[in-house]
């Protein structure tokens, strides 16, 4: 409706009514009570990460991870007993033991490689927390943009009914023209619509927390209305504290030492073996025993399958995974770069919206009442008037949510987030 007769209002007022139009939003002012729920939020988030089954699993995968880190400590081979007996014209019987030998540190490779998956694992659950971190503080955005943007729907179609019914007052005196009456009539019938839409999305944000956390919780924490500004850092340095990049780096690390130990398994295995006995003939009514001692050697020959290809196919997932952690690299400091300008810009427009100052709904529809009765503006400029109002009040709501989900980008991005959650407020 705005955009039909914006051009019917004068643009001096009307640039003075968009200048003055600040919001008075609880949602946007420090004040102690919003510095408090710091620690609820703070208390809030670490209860959800610490319930969280996704979590729950990751911490489960280090724990394997651990396990397996004790499993490849373990000698590789075990000995093996053997125990012979033979009876034909002599008795034979032999103990005997058989240890292969691990050559070629085959056991130093493997742990090697459960070491890194280790800190894969590690490195994987920093960064599910983290991201399910800016997951719930998005979605806190969302939703207590939403409750706002529905109060202030709330507040639209309050003052649209008012206005409606004042219009029919005016029209049976006589001061309103029918096509003003109905102009008014399809405001009111507008708002209410737009209240429904925002009851909708409130509810839609609602089940997305719920659907994040878990809990059908209905007095959600605060977030914080004072963000720090951005400050300077060094790209290169968050960078490489990233935990996905240590994951890439523990996976490479991974994937170097599985080439090695494809390599170590080209080299064959010696076993040894000794064997203990004693062996009893009977000649000619004599009954002659003595004992039995051997030794054997076995290696086995790697003739017919020399396990080059388990090498080559190594080697090339080693290079898969070192591009790959490049790639991930590359996306991560653009990334952080985008997430830093976003911030910046997101908490300028903010502070800049804060300077402008904020003069109540009240008193800006009050003056417009006034215009409006003493026949100084016409139904449908008042209505402009109005709509512009509420709608510069709507797109505070917008800049405040742009800049939480920013700050949220920002934490994850840079991998600052739990340093956030253990601050002291």
């Amino acid at each position: 409706m705005s955009s039909i007769f914006l051009r019917r209002v004068p643009r001096v007022f009307l640039a003075a009514v968009i200048a003055a139009a600040s919001v008075n939003l609880a949602l946007a002012q420090t004040s102690p009570e919003t510095e408090a729920t710091s620690p609820v939020l703070r208390r809030f988030i670490q209860t959800t990460l610490e319930t969280n089954p996704g979590l729950l699993a990751a911490r489960a995968e280090i724990e394997a991870a651990g396990g397996r880190v004790a499993a490849a400590d373990r000698p590789i081979y075990n000995p093996q007993l053997q125990i012979e007996a033979e009876q034909s014209e002599s008795r034979l019987g032999t103990v005997g033991l058989e240890q292969a030998l691990d050559w070629s540190d085959k056991r130093g490779a493997n742990i090697n490689i459960a070491s890194a998956e280790l800190q894969v694992a590690r490195a994987e659950y920093i960064v599910r927390r983290q991201q399910l971190t800016g997951e719930l503080l998005s979605g806190l955005a969302d939703y207590h943009t939403a409750e706002a943007a529905q109060a202030l729907a709330q507040e639209r179609a309050r003052l649209m009914t008012d206005f409606s019914d004042l219009s029919q007052k005016r029209r049976r005196a006589g001061d309103l023209s029918q096509i003003e009456l109905d102009l008014a009539s399809l405001a009111r019938t507008q708002a209410d619509l737009e209240l429904s839409l925002a009851a909708t999305d409130l509810a839609q944000a609602g089940q997305n927390l719920a659907a994040v956390t878990g809990q059908a919780v209905q007095d959600w924490p605060e977030l914080p209305a004072d963000i720090p500004a951005p400050v300077d850092f060094d790209a290169q340095a968050l960078l490489t504290a990233l935990p996905q990049i240590r994951a890439l780096q523990a996976r490479s690390a991974a994937a170097r030492a599985r080439v090695e130990l494809r390599r170590r398994e080209r080299r064959p295995d010696p076993t040894l073996g000794a064997t203990v006995g004693q062996e009893r003939t009977f000649r000619n009514g004599e009954d002659d025993s003595f004992g039995v001692v051997g030794l054997n050697l076995s290696v086995p020959l790697f003739v017919r399958n020399s396990f080059a290809a388990e090498v080559d196919t190594a080697n090339a997932e080693l290079a898969e995974a070192e591009q790959t952690k490049h790639e991930a690299f590359r996306r991560a400091q653009a990334r952080l770069l985008s997430a830093a300008e976003r911030y910046r810009l997101s908490h300028a427009a903010w502070q800049a919206w804060q300077r402008s100052g904020r003069p109540s709904l009240s008193s800006q529809v009050s003056q417009l009442d006034r215009i409006w009765k003493y026949g100084e503006m016409s139904t449908a400029d008042y209505l402009v008037q109005l709509n512009q109002t509420l709608e510069t009040r709507a797109a505070a709501l917008k800049i405040q949510n742009r800049l939480w989900d920013a700050w949220a980008d920002w934490l994850v991005a840079s991998g600052e987030v739990d340093d956030w959650l253990t601050r002291k407020p």
